[in-house]
């Protein structure tokens, strides 16, 4: 399931007894968890029929909770935030499979963890409540879907902002929605008039690891080893996270990859842009592509993908690999 089937049948009251959240849009995650709480549980009764934790609590204090029938109410709300609870080293595995596994219809129990990784084995505590449970994904949000949020949280405060500011803005920012929530509402205390202009946000924002990456990708084709250093460490200054960096501009890259074929094809610029799926991002790259080598990108994607893999198995360091994409990069 999806978090648009979510809200749905958030919406008709079909809430389910357990739910495995997971994916990269953790503000969405936070907003289904709010809204099921205030469809299941009233404010008076919310000491009695709400828990929430942080950690992974006793398993005999959580079994107590789902066990326990809820109190002037017709449902219990108890919800695990990247408590660990599917990690292989917790204790009381056996007794936690079994809670899980007979969750009561009264109950509605959200277990918010990472996704598990591709090809590794399943912790036998996911597996019961995979088998009881619905699994729920949020993954980033489609661009036009987050112009058009952005757009209502204009509306709000009485200012518009356009597509084309919509689509920088969320270029500069990246798609997550917490952090881009954030910032966007200092832009808006900051704006003078009534509509928000990419002026204004540049006034506001520090550009993070998405303006970044274009300008290190740059560096490295252009053989700029020493800019390409310190683009690293002006990323690793605003608190960047690497994993996240390679994987970003690995994503680039193969955007740039594609817009090349198209290119190649004989598509124009625009067009090219348009095939991508349109935006400031697209452009970006079919503007990229005009200048790079077929050959050359097809080399840093393969160095990406290596140094994943590398820190997957522990073999390297997160920001040593990175560094590494630009030591072992022939720009020759």
């Amino acid at each position: 399931m999806y978090y648009e089937q979510l809200k749905q049948s958030i919406k008709d009251g079909n809430i389910a007894p357990l739910y495995i959240f997971e994916g990269q849009e953790d503000y969405l995650i936070e907003y289904s968890i709010g809204e099921i709480k205030k469809k299941l549980i009233e404010p008076w009764a919310e000491m009695m029929n709400y828990q929430s934790y942080n950690e992974l609590p006793n398993v005999s204090e959580a079994g107590d909770f789902i066990e326990t029938l809820p109190v002037m109410s017709e449902r219990k709300l108890l919800v695990f935030r990247k408590c660990g609870l599917f990690t292989g080293n917790i204790k009381n595995k056996a007794q936690w499979e079994k809670i899980l596994s007979e969750v009561a219809p009264f109950n509605c129990v959200i277990i918010w963890e990472d996704m598990p990784e591709k090809g590794k084995k399943q912790n036998t505590v996911r597996k019961a409540a995979e088998e009881k449970g619905t699994v729920v994904t949020f993954p980033l949000q489609a661009e036009a879907s987050l112009r058009q949020w952005l757009s209502n949280i204009a509306k709000k405060s009485d200012k518009t902002i356009d597509s084309k500011a919509a689509q920088y803005l969320i270029a500069s920012l990246g798609r997550k929605m917490q952090p881009m929530k954030i910032e966007f509402e200092k832009i808006i205390a900051y704006s003078k008039g009534t509509q928000i202009t990419r002026e204004d946000i540049d006034a506001v924002i520090v550009k993070p690891a998405f303006e970044n990456v274009f300008n290190l990708i740059d560096a490295i084709f252009d053989g700029k080893r020493e800019l390409s250093y310190s683009l690293i460490y002006k990323l690793r200054h605003q608190k960047a996270e690497p994993v996240e960096l390679i994987s970003l501009l690995s994503g680039q890259l193969i955007t740039i990859y594609k817009a090349k074929l198209y290119l190649l094809e004989g598509l124009s610029r625009s067009a090219a842009a348009s095939k991508l799926g349109g935006g400031y991002g697209a452009e970006k790259c079919a503007q990229k592509a005009e200048k790079i080598k077929l050959e050359n990108i097809r080399g840093l994607i393969s160095l990406c993908f290596e140094s994943d893999k590398n820190i997957k198995q522990g073999r390297m360091e997160a920001w040593t690999a990175l560094e590494m994409i630009i030591a072992e990069y022939n720009y020759y």
